[in-house]
C-alpha cells in the first residue's frame, strides 16, 4: 500500500499545483494580455467587471491567433 499512496500523494499534489491550467482557458494567455485586460477595467462599471473580464478573457482565448508570439498578424 505505501507505493500507491506515494503515488496518490504525487497526483494530488500535482493538480493542485498544475490543475488550474486544465480548467482555466486563460492560464496559457500571455501576461501582457491579461494586465491590458486588467487595464480595461477601469472603464468597466465596478459591478460588472468581473463578468466582463471573464468574457474578453475567454474570447481573447478562443479566438486568438496560434503563434501570435512570433509577430505574424493577419492583416
Amino acid at each position: 500500500m505505501g507505493i500507491l499512496s506515494d503515488l496518490d500523494k504525487k497526483l494530488t499534489d500535482n493538480m493542485y499545483e498544475h490543475g488550474s491550467e486544465l480548467t482555466d482557458p486563460v492560464s496559457d494567455l500571455p501576461e501582457a494580455v491579461v494586465e491590458a485586460v486588467e487595464r480595461l477595467m477601469s472603464f468597466i462599471q465596478p459591478d460588472a467587471r468581473d463578468t466582463v473580464r471573464s468574457q474578453v478573457l475567454g474570447l481573447v482565448h478562443e479566438y486568438r491567433i496560434p503563434d501570435a508570439s512570433s509577430g505574424d498578424r493577419p492583416d
